[in-house]
């Protein structure tokens, strides 16, 4: 069993309107032990993307943030463990403030992802259709080993490795880790070079799909190198979300060959044996 989520967003994310109130109390009727929330900060976010109420896209106020998360650990802290994290979009022209937020010690956790290729959000008909659909999915993976390179972003996590199929026209009927195996090998070690984890995040399973991402073949390939740190996360940006589709997530990693996952703790990880 994992008995922790650690990738959840609430109505300090954009594309989200869950109180974080709603996401504990799930948390503690799903039976977790803890749950990180890591709302998106993506600094410079095309404008054109701005919510409903014309504020910045993707970013939220630390302060705010923070004073929320303590809220919800002296109401519910008994209950269930609840720690402050951080999901980062990883751009080059956002690298100065990253540094920054991810040095910020009142944070437990931080999941470095890519959102953006060129500027441009892969969720929206846009990017593909200025991207033929496999050198689209390449592009995005060349964008993610590039960004691993700034080693002063200090992440913890990489997350959702192969999140732009969720997307693309076809979805999993043309991608394969094989079609892509020499830079999604460079990303798999260069993180195990930095200590960073690799995410199974279920959001994958969305609306029909197959598999986490990454999807399995990668997990393996992250295990044959060596990768010890498995950290899982839900994506959830609503309850019913929460923890969704871990045992399935499970079964993949443990048929992958790891025995423990990973939580975070002042950025320090531990390992929880599989139950």
């Amino acid at each position: 069993m994992i008995y922790h989520d650690s990738h959840v967003h609430t109505l300090f994310s954009t594309d989200s309107s869950t109180p974080m109130a709603s996401m504990v109390r799930r948390g503690i009727e799903n039976g977790l032990r803890g749950i990180t929330f890591t709302d998106h900060m993506d600094y410079h976010f095309p404008d054109r993307y701005r919510d409903e109420d014309g504020g910045t896209p993707f970013a939220f106020d630390p302060e705010a943030y923070l004073y929320e998360i303590s809220q919800v650990r002296e109401r519910y802290g008994d209950q269930i463990r609840i720690y402050a994290g951080v999901e980062l979009g990883l751009k080059e022209d956002a690298a100065e403030q990253n540094i920054a937020l991810s040095r910020d010690l009142r944070f437990d956790y931080m999941i470095g992802s890519i959102h953006l290729v060129d500027n441009m959000d892969p969720y929206y008909a846009e990017y593909w259709e200025a991207n033929e659909e496999k050198k689209g999915i390449e592009k995005y993976f060349l964008a993610m080993a590039e960004n691993l390179k700034a080693e002063n972003i200090q992440i913890d996590t990489l997350g959702h490795l192969d999140y732009i199929v969720r997307y693309a026209p076809s979805g999993s009927r043309i991608y394969s880790y094989r079609m892509y195996a020499d830079i999604i090998d460079e990303i798999l070690r260069r993180i195990i070079g930095r200590g960073i984890a690799l995410e199974v995040n279920t959001a994958g399973y969305k609306n029909g799909g197959l598999m986490p991402n990454p999807n399995e073949d990668i997990i393996r390939r992250y295990r044959e190198f060596g990768g010890e740190l498995i950290a899982f996360g839900s994506d959830a940006h609503e309850p019913a979300r929460l923890s969704a589709r871990f045992e399935d997530a499970e079964k993949i990693v443990r048929n992958a060959g790891f025995q423990y996952y990973t939580t975070f703790v002042q950025h320090k990880p531990a390992f929880h044996k599989f139950s």
